[in-house]
């Protein structure tokens, strides 16, 4: 993905998160992190730290934007930034020991990279939420139910944001 493109897609993603947080209630059980398929479409030669720079900044200006707690965001998008890579070298499917990118890499290995990294920034971002006072069921039902919701929508913007040049052959 080109950084212009990638730039135009982050700042969206980055404001339809603020509304998101702002302006639409929809549950306590359901909690939606659209920047995290930024985090998820890095380049993959990026190493841990560029990738949890990149998490921190878009968290921030998503507590920024929003009305939460200020560091929550930021947290659990640094946080899959930090398992990123490593993430993408068990699931990434080698050609000829060689890796794909990202957009190459298809639907179904794309949702099988992405579920792990998912659970990690929903499971930082419900434990710094609850802080211990919320009940256990609460917050496993809170991680199930974001977790399905949030992988079904990382796998449609995969889907919307794919390049199809090579798929009109």
């Amino acid at each position: 993905m080109s950084a212009a493109r990638w730039t135009i897609l982050a700042l969206l993603l980055v404001l339809a998160q603020g509304a998101l947080d702002n302006y639409i209630n929809l549950t306590v059980y359901l909690d939606i992190v659209l920047c995290l398929f930024l985090v998820l479409i890095l380049p993959p030669g990026w190493g841990a730290v560029p990738s949890m720079m990149t998490g921190f900044m878009l968290g921030l200006a998503v507590d920024i934007l929003g009305n939460g707690i200020t560091g929550m965001s930021a947290a659990a998008l640094t946080a899959a930034g930090l398992f990123r890579r490593s993430i993408y070298c068990l699931t990434a499917p080698r050609e000829q020991e060689k890796r794909q990118s990202i957009e190459s890499m298809g639907l179904r290995n794309f949702v099988l990279y992405s579920m792990p990294i998912t659970l990690i920034c929903l499971t930082v971002y419900i434990l710094l939420d609850s802080s211990g006072f919320r009940p256990v069921g609460l917050c496993l039902a809170r991680l199930g139910i974001s977790f399905a919701v949030n992988t079904l929508l990382m796998a449609l913007l995969y889907i919307v944001s794919a390049d199809h040049h090579n798929r009109r052959r």
